[in-house]
């Protein structure tokens, strides 16, 4: 390349980081105005946590909270016009926002949003510094971010999936780094709060990580004991009741959820209420078709860890595999997947595959964008098939992750031999 040419090259690079970079200021200034505009809006979400929390501060039985019109009527105390539910959350979620429960709802609302600011960002520089690439990647993971409609409606709704993401994202560190304990403390955390990470349990049993296991079991206990004076033997036998039943609640297969669960109920499930236009009414076919389904995701995820061996893939399909395959899965579960997406990411610059970064550009979309799932428009009958975009998405992500594994165990072994 001659003199002439270098420098123009050099010019024109240097003008698509300006360009990425003036996006990511767009982008944050839109961010921020998201932000403080709905800081402190009446929503669902938070106001669960918050009479939670505000209920057991008064010294209320914690197993009143599933009993839906008793704790929907302390709910319309702090937030009149709202509908919620306590529903499957674990007792010792209501301790999530203990350390604001003092607060008037409102404050307590503000002060929740930037702390969230504040852990999203920390996330962030994280996930950032743990990338082995720099340079033009910076503003392409600010990108990432500042699109992804998981953020905005964790924001929304003032949830708590940007505590779990930056929670997770020290379980990913810790896994990558080898600090057993840390990694079994934090998972076992994660799980007393939201139960989310269960399926985590199943990676650690497959890679034959006791130390951490062990971690992880004594930390349930010992949070369980400290926790049980507070909130009763009877509030956990509550629990169990309501988890035993709840997968067959026929609000599970409205789109809102995107999940496998969801997406067979939703086509073979016929209720007057939840479902009224199934595209056709074999409700046993759909559940046997969705405990297939999800018995082989599970399955290719444990063979992913098993036969190729790359742990910041096998973490990111089984962080995949625990979004979809949990019946409650909506729309700021997906925040979770964000790490699975920068992990793949991670990799695919070493691939030169334009079908694999076709298959996870397309299905980053169907999850960072906002489509109109919900609409009435797109979910009765055969419509139903285009109302699941982000569980496509993260099927396709969950995909080139697995293919991903393959060529890089392939082209391990072509090194190996031309050694």
């Amino acid at each position: 390349m001659s003199f002439f040419s270098n420098r123009i090259f050099k010019k024109v690079s240097l003008f698509k980081v300006q360009l990425l970079w003036a996006a990511v200021s767009i982008l944050f200034l839109y961010f921020i105005f998201f932000v403080i505009r709905n800081g402190d809006r009446s929503s669902h979400g938070f106001v669960t946590y918050y009479t939670a929390s505000k209920l057991l501060l008064e010294g209320e039985s914690v197993s009143n909270f599933y009993n839906d019109y008793w704790f929907s009527s302390k709910v319309g105390k702090y937030d009149p016009g709202i509908y919620e539910i306590y529903s499957v959350n674990l007792p010792t979620t209501s301790f999530i926002l203990l350390p604001i429960a003092s607060f008037d709802y409102k404050t307590a609302r503000i002060i929740w949003t930037c702390f969230n600011v504040i852990i999203l960002f920390i996330t962030i520089t994280l996930i950032t510094n743990s990338n082995s690439h720099k340079g033009i990647w910076l503003p392409i993971i600010l990108i990432i971010f500042f699109v992804y409609q998981p953020l905005y409606v964790n924001f929304s709704y003032g949830q708590v999936y940007i505590l779990i993401l930056f929670l997770l994202t020290l379980v990913w560190l810790a896994y990558r780094s080898g600090k057993e304990e840390w990694l079994g403390i934090i998972i076992g955390l994660i799980f007393v709060l939201k139960s989310t990470t269960f399926i985590l349990w199943i990676l650690l049993l497959n890679q034959k990580k006791w130390k951490s296991f062990g971690w992880l079991l004594l930390t349930i206990v010992l949070i369980f004991f400290v926790t049980l004076p507070f909130v009763g033997l009877d509030s956990w036998f509550e629990y169990i009741n309501k988890l035993s039943n709840y997968s067959s609640n026929p609000s599970l297969s409205v789109t809102a959820y995107q999940t496998v669960h969801s997406f067979f109920n939703h086509i073979t499930s016929y209720h007057e209420y939840w479902n009224p236009e199934p595209i056709f009414d074999l409700p046993v076919l759909g559940k046997s078709l969705a405990i297939i389904f999800s018995l082989i995701i599970l399955s290719l995820t444990i063979y992913n860890v098993y036969k190729f061996n790359k742990p910041d893939l096998s973490f990111g399909t089984f962080i995949i595999a625990g979004v979809i395959l949990n019946p409650a899965s909506m729309d700021y579960h997906y925040i979770l997947i964000i790490i699975p997406i920068f992990i793949l990411l991670n990799h695919l610059v070493n691939i030169r595959s334009n079908l694999l970064w076709i298959c996870f550009i397309i299905s980053f979309l169907l999850i960072a964008t906002r489509l109109p799932y919900i609409s009435p428009k797109v979910t009765i009958g055969i419509w139903a098939l285009f109302a699941y975009p982000k569980l496509y998405g993260a099927i396709g992500l969950f995909s080139s992750s697995l293919i991903v594994s393959y060529k890089l165990k392939i082209n391990g072994k072509q090194l190996e031999y031309l050694r």
